[in-house]
C-alpha cells in the first residue's frame, strides 16, 4: 500500500493516531485504543511523524485525552444513562469503541472530508451517525437527537484551541440555550500553551495557529453564557488519576512542564427549570 500524501487529510488525522497506538503498548491502563493501531496498519502508515512519538510521553499526550473524557462521560452516564454523547471535530476518534458504548446515541460532527474519511476506517454502531458540519454553524443541531429527561453530553478534544473567543462564547451560549441539563468537556490551552503550541506548530511549516486560550475557566467561563451553572477545571495530564500506571522520569518530567498550560474543562448548562 503506497504511503500518505504529506499534505493529505488522512495523513494530517492520523498523526494524533499514532500517539494512542504507541500507547496500547507503552500505557496500556489508559483506555487502549487498538483501532488506533487498526486504522494505521489500513493507511499504510509504517512510522510515526517523528522518533518522539516512541517516547512514553507522547503516548500520554494522547492518549490521555481519550481518558479524560472518558471518565467524564462515564460519571454523566451514572446519572443520565441513556444520554446522547456528541463529539465536535470527531477526527478519527475511536472513543465510543474504546467505551463499548452501544446503546446510547452517540453523534459525530466534523467537516465533509473528515468524515469521509471517518467512514472509511471507523464503522458506525447501531445508534451512532456521522454528521456534516463546521461546528461553528449552529444547524447542526437539528441533527442531535435530544430529550432532556435523558440528558447530553457534548465533546470537544483539540477543536476550540482554533476556533475565535467569540465563536467559543457564541457556541457555548447556543448549545446551554437548545440543550438545557447538558454536560459540555472541552480541553483548552492558557496562553503560555497556545504560545508554545503554535511555535511547535510553525516548525511543521503548517499554517494553522491557536487562536482561543483562557488562564482560568472557572472564573472566565460563566460570562461566556448565563445559563452555566457549574464549571469545574481540572490539569489535562494529572486531573483524573489512572490506576496502576508508571511513568519514567522523562515522563514526569513532562508532565511538570505542562500543568500550568493544559487543562480539561467540565461545564454544565441550567436545566429548564433553573434558567
Amino acid at each position: 500500500m503506497p504511503e500518505l500524501k504529506q499534505n493529505s487529510v488522512e495523513r494530517t488525522l492520523c498523526i494524533p493516531l499514532w500517539s494512542r497506538a504507541i500507547a496500547v503498548k507503552k500505557l496500556p491502563q489508559i483506555l487502549p485504543d487498538e483501532d488506533a493501531v487498526r486504522i494505521l496498519r489500513e493507511m499504510g502508515e509504517r512510522r510515526p511523524p517523528s522518533v518522539f512519538y516512541h517516547l512514553q510521553c507522547a503516548a500520554l499526550a494522547g492518549a490521555i485525552r481519550q481518558y479524560d473524557f472518558a471518565c467524564e462521560i462515564k460519571d454523566y452516564l451514572e446519572i443520565h444513562p441513556n444520554a446522547t454523547v456528541v463529539e465536535l471535530g470527531a477526527g478519527l476518534s475511536c472513543l465510543r469503541r474504546q467505551m463499548k458504548i452501544d446503546t446510547n446515541p452517540w453523534i459525530n460532527v466534523d467537516f465533509p472530508d473528515v468524515i469521509a474519511c471517518r467512514e472509511k476506517y471507523i464503522p458506525c454502531g447501531k445508534n451512532e451517525k456521522n454528521v456534516i458540519s463546521d461546528i461553528t454553524d449552529h444547524r447542526w443541531f437539528n441533527s442531535v437527537p435530544f430529550k432532556a429527561d435523558n440528558g447530553i453530553v457534548f465533546l470537544a478534544a483539540g477543536v476550540l484551541h482554533y476556533l475565535t473567543k467569540e465563536s467559543v462564547m457564541e457556541l457555548t451560549d447556543a448549545m446551554a440555550d437548545r440543550f438545557p441539563g447538558g454536560l459540555f468537556v472541552f480541553d483548552f490551552v492558557s496562553a503560555r500553551g497556545a504560545e508554545a503550541g503554535n511555535h511547535q506548530i510553525k516548525t511543521t511549516k503548517n499554517d494553522t495557529k491557536i487562536t482561543f486560550s483562557m488562564e482560568n475557566a472557572e472564573t472566565e467561563l460563566p460570562g461566556y453564557s448565563r445559563r452555566l451553572c457549574r464549571v469545574v477545571q481540572r490539569s489535562y495530564l494529572e486531573g483524573y488519576p489512572v490506576e496502576g500506571v508508571r511513568y519514567s522520569p522523562i515522563t514526569r518530567a513532562y508532565i511538570r512542564s505542562k500543568r500550568n498550560k493544559y487543562f480539561v474543562v467540565h461545564a454544565e448548562f441550567h436545566k429548564e427549570s433553573e434558567q
